[in-house]
């Protein structure tokens, strides 16, 4: 799933992302080199609609307490594995996304 379809239906989403194999985004993306964190590890972010770039190729992330990616990334790098909820006003809550079996697969991020 792509960031930009996300955040069509987000303002505020909370979710798993993986970096894209380098064969998989528009050349120049990782300035000819790998991406930055192996394609096998999942990290979690906050994706926030007002963190796009004018251009539309750039999302800041890292801003959120519990984001495991910090800095101006290319929206086109990662995939969105999954959606875990949505991010409250208050930047720690996160409403939790009810599964397709109707288990709730997120909870409060303090908690932990």
């Amino acid at each position: 799933m792509r960031i930009t379809d996300v955040l069509k239906a987000h303002e505020r989403a909370v979710v798993i992302v993986r970096y894209r194999p380098a064969d998989k985004v528009p050349e120049g993306t990782y300035q000819n080199g790998p991406p930055p964190q192996n394609p096998a590890c999942f990290l979690q972010v906050a994706l926030i609609s007002t963190r796009v770039s004018p251009s539309g190729k750039l999302i800041r992330l890292g801003d959120t307490q519990g984001d495991e990616i910090m800095g101006w990334t290319h929206i086109e790098a990662l995939d969105v594995i999954e959606i875990l909820g949505e991010l409250s006003e208050d930047n720690h809550t996160v409403i939790p996304h009810v599964s397709r079996g109707g288990e709730i697969i997120a909870l409060d991020r303090l908690s932990s």
